[in-house]
């Protein structure tokens, strides 16, 4: 779920040349993450964590979906929202 996420964040993002400095580690644990979503998927209950990077609004689901929601003051065709499965 991790490299899915860092592959929807650069989608998003877009930094130049799909090359960026983010580190997941300062706005998420990777490793916690990874650990809660697959607790929740065994348990048979779902889980959504939430959390910010630079200003997109971030939704990990327990059935494998990412969402990213643009900040308000973004003006995009997408509607404000991309969203990964």
């Amino acid at each position: 779920m991790t490299v899915c996420l860092i592959e929807a964040l650069v989608d998003t993002l877009q930094p130049p040349n799909g090359q960026t400095s983010l580190s997941l580690y300062t706005y998420v644990n990777p490793d916690a993450l990874e650990k809660l979503l697959e607790a929740s998927k065994t348990k048979e209950s779902g889980v959504e964590v939430r959390f910010t990077i630079d200003d997109y609004l971030v939704t990990v689901r327990s059935n494998n979906t990412i969402l990213i929601y643009e900040p308000l003051n973004a003006h995009r065709s997408t509607g404000g929202k991309s969203s990964f499965a």
